[in-house]
Order: structure tokens, then sequence, then C-alpha cells
């Protein structure tokens, strides 16, 4: 049978799709990759590159240039009954693919399951549970399975050079109550993307300010090539904007260097962050649970430690 791995992507495919795709050669010797979009040039040839892959499907329209999840599930069901081989479709665990793929599932009457981490077999998986604090093995006989994977799991597949077969789709129109006027972010930090980066640099509420988020943690970012991010507190706040956050409720990331700054590590962002590879906490408050989970710890106030580390890099 087949595994379909819905593609994601912004100027190139992003890393968490080809950890999908790992995940996808873990259930099946066969990979399919759709791509959904407008003037995809690049983006395809991005998939048709990437080991393991078998065969890329495309379906382009310029009602595709803004993602929609109702038009997006639309084509990939007309795909899906098409292709009846198509026992398994695998999306990342991000909000796209938490948006898109139940919406697809229940389409075709099946459920979703949400953020496996690793597969024992064909119909057994396991996923955390309570914040990451238990993990538990699900079994299920779906005809067909729909599963968002969460990538800090799995490996990412290389991009191989080769050039695949790719084949077009007719796009079917379809009817919507959703139009996407202008898109617009508050997000003033860099374009590194927070799941794929291999450094992040998160801040909290003991920041103070959206002012000090941005001088203080940006150029730290900039000279580690990271990314922001930053506590549920301190996007309550208003000190960051809500597509950084980090933890239960937000992203959950495992790069090679996690700097946790002025946040004190609540149950909520460890979720989110404590697979990470290496993790620095700089905080004025000894007890802070950070620490408990940090490889290296920096006791005093941030103001202080922080421009002087960005300054000595």
């Amino acid at each position: 049978m087949t595994a379909l791995v819905i593609a994601e992507y912004e100027s190139s495919i992003k890393d968490e799709t080809l950890r999908v795709v790992t995940a996808a050669k873990n259930l099946s010797n066969e990979v399919w990759l759709v791509i959904l979009g407008y003037e995809l040039e690049k983006i395809l040839n991005d998939g048709r590159s990437i080991e393991g892959v078998d065969k890329v499907f495309i379906i382009e329209h310029e009602q595709l240039k803004q993602f929609i999840s109702e038009v997006w599930a639309h084509q990939i069901s007309i795909l899906l009954d098409a292709n009846s081989n198509i026992d398994t479709i695998l999306m990342s665990s991000s909000s796209q693919g938490k948006d898109l793929l139940p919406r697809i599932a229940g389409m075709h009457d099946e459920e979703k399951l949400t953020d496996v981490i690793e597969i024992i077999s064909q119909n057994d998986f396991v996923r955390p549970i309570y914040a990451g604090n238990l993990h538990s093995r699900v079994t299920t006989s779906q005809k067909r399975k729909f599963l968002t994977i969460r990538g800090n799991k799995f490996n990412p597949a290389s991009m191989s050079g080769q050039s695949i077969t790719s084949e077009k789709i007719v796009f079917e129109d379809c009817d919507t109550v959703t139009k996407i006027v202008s898109n617009s972010s508050d997000n003033v930090t860099d374009t590194i993307d927070l799941l794929s980066a291999k450094c992040v640099i998160s801040g909290g509420r003991g920041l103070g300010s959206a002012e000090n988020y941005k001088n203080i943690l940006q150029p730290l970012a900039k000279k580690l090539r990271g990314a922001l991010g930053a506590s549920r507190a301190a996007v309550d706040m208003g000190l960051a904007p809500n597509e950084n956050q980090v933890g239960q409720t937000g992203k959950i990331v495992a790069p090679d260097l996690y700097i946790a700054i002025g946040l004190s590590g609540s149950i909520q962002h460890l979720a989110g962050m404590k697979d990470s590879k290496v993790i620095v906490a700089i905080n004025k408050d000894p007890e802070a649970p950070i620490f408990q989970v940090a490889t290296y710890g920096i006791i005093g106030d941030l103001f202080d430690v922080v421009p002087e580390l960005t300054e000595k890099i």
C-alpha cells in the first residue's frame, strides 16, 4: 500500500515535511508527496529531489495561493478517491496540519491520530499524553489512517538530487465561505522557521516588555542564526507574537540548542522544549523549574547576562 505526505513549504520544502517523509517510509515502501499552491516550480523541484519519495503530485491554481483548509481538503479528497491504494495520509503536527488533516479525515468518515512520535507497526503507534509525561500506545483498525507526526522524533529525509516522476492534478472548484483579505504579522524577529530552527532563543515574562523582547533577544538570535520563541506568559502579556509560543498549547520544538531567558519553566512550557539536545537557562531565581531540565544554567539578571553573552559570541 501507499503513504501520502502533504507538503508544507515557504520558500522551500519545510524541514518538518522531510521528517514526515521519514515516518512515512517506516509505514510503507511506496511514499507519494502532494504539493498544493500556486507558482510552484521551485517547490516542485525540491519535492522531486527528496530521497524516499517515489512520486510527486502537484495541484496548482491561483485559488490555492493562500491556505484555506476547506479548499485544500477538497482537492486532496479527490486525489484520495482516485487512488484507493493510499492507506495512510500524513502531515506534520503544525498548526496547518492540525487544521487540514482532521477536515480530510472527517470527509472520509475516519478519525485522525495526533502527535505520533513512534511507529511500531502499520496499525500501532505511540503518542504523548499528559504534556509528554506519559506515552500512550494506540492501535487503530481504520481502513485509512490519518496521522500528524511530531517531527522532532524523526530524522529529516535527505535531498538526493534525484528527479522523480511528477503528475499534475486538475484543480476542482470548491465552494467556500472563507476568503483571505490580507495577511499580516507582528513578528519582527526573523525569517527562520521556529519548528525547523537548530537554535531557539526563548523569552519569558522576565523581559518585561515587547521592546526588551526584541532588543535583548534578537541580536543574540541573529548571531546564532536562531529563531525566537516565547513562553505562553510572554505571549499573553503581549511581549511576543502568538506564532512564537513554545509549549503544550504552542509549538513543540527540539533544536540542537535551546536558550531560555527570563522564563521560569512551567510544565506547559517544558512540554514544548524538553527534548532539546542542549538547554541553557538564564534566570535570576535559582529555584526556577527551568534549571531542573537545563544542561547549563546561569543565575543572574538577564539584562546583564544576555548583552554580555551576545557581545562575546
